[in-house]
């Protein structure tokens, strides 16, 4: 059970799970109350939740903190709904979903609107503190500038899968990996397939945090006969906690604009063989690790 953040996962797995059966005991036992469905719809969402967040619980043992993120940020999205439920049902509130609309009745939006604020300024904060990691035990912080050449230095062995280069400011690393790159022909078509992975790396050396910001690029071509398809997908500053996968193509492959006597070309990426590296080299120099969706620093932390 050891892991860090594994306390807070619990509570909010138990938080979680009695939000839910209350929800659903309340749709089960008054059906008097005109909205009573809601609870059954609320607490299954929650339970998926719960069982979402207990794979995600044992599939990253070493840090549970996205666990507690990620039920945290259930609760808050239901939590509107569910306290207008139980307040119907132990209250004498007597206020029903059709009587929103009735003449004089303030907009829902005068108090949803705050609350979304409020919730995406706490998403903000809670997805960046799930992905933090404090430095090694026992280690002293370098400077800025030593982490980054250290970092830098990375490129000069075959070890890792990426590449470390400079970013366009003094304080500041992109790390890239190519982890698909082919063209094949098969059944009168010609494909090609380009994915990367690319991590910016930004060095605050007032408060000795290392900031990552993730983004992937995939595109997807084909032509024929029949025509021509294109897809271009791009995730920009997602906090990622888990990520792998593995591929074949099969067909004719085609490198350097030639065919050549291949029939199948695989690919696997796993962030952690990307992150991981990263981590540990900047944690044991005694900087914080922290991945955050914008380089904001007053509202991610």
């Amino acid at each position: 059970m050891e892991g860090k953040g594994t306390g807070p996962a619990l509570a909010a797995m138990g938080v979680t799970t009695a939000l839910a059966l209350l929800l659903i005991y309340i749709a089960w036992k008054r059906p008097d109350l005109h909205d009573h469905m809601l609870g059954a719809v609320l607490g299954g969402i929650l339970l998926v939740a719960v069982l979402a967040g207990v794979i995600l619980f044992f599939v990253l043992p070493d840090n549970r903190r996205p666990t507690a993120f990620f039920l945290t940020f259930f609760v808050t999205l239901t939590l509107p709904g569910s306290v207008f439920l139980i307040a119907r049902a132990y209250s004498g509130l007597r206020l029903n979903s059709y009587d929103l609309d009735a003449p004089g009745m303030p907009s829902p939006l005068l108090f949803l609107l705050p609350y979304i604020v409020v919730m995406a300024l706490l998403f903000l904060r809670m997805v960046s503190w799930s992905m933090t990691f404090e430095p090694a035990p026992g280690s002293h912080a370098i400077s800025a500038q030593d982490l980054r050449q250290r970092m830098l230095v990375m490129n000069s062995g075959a070890e890792f899968p990426f590449t470390v280069s400079p970013g366009k400011r003094a304080d500041e690393v992109i790390v890239d990996w190519k982890y698909a790159d082919a063209a094949w022909l098969d059944l009168m078509r010609i494909h090609k397939i380009s994915s990367l992975s690319r991590i910016t790396i930004r060095f605050d050396e007032t408060d000795h945090t290392a900031r990552v910001h993730e983004q992937e690029i995939q595109f997807n071509a084909s032509g024929g006969l029949d025509g021509l398809n294109l897809s271009f997908n791009m995730k920009w500053g997602a906090v990622t906690f888990y990520e792998h996968h593995k591929e074949t193509v099969y067909g004719i492959q085609i490198e350097h604009g030639r065919p050549v006597a291949k029939l199948s070309y695989s690919y696997e990426f796993d962030i952690r063989e990307m992150r991981d590296p990263l981590l540990k080299l900047t944690t044991e120099n005694g900087w914080r690790f922290k991945c955050v969706p914008l380089f904001v620093k007053w509202l991610t932390g």
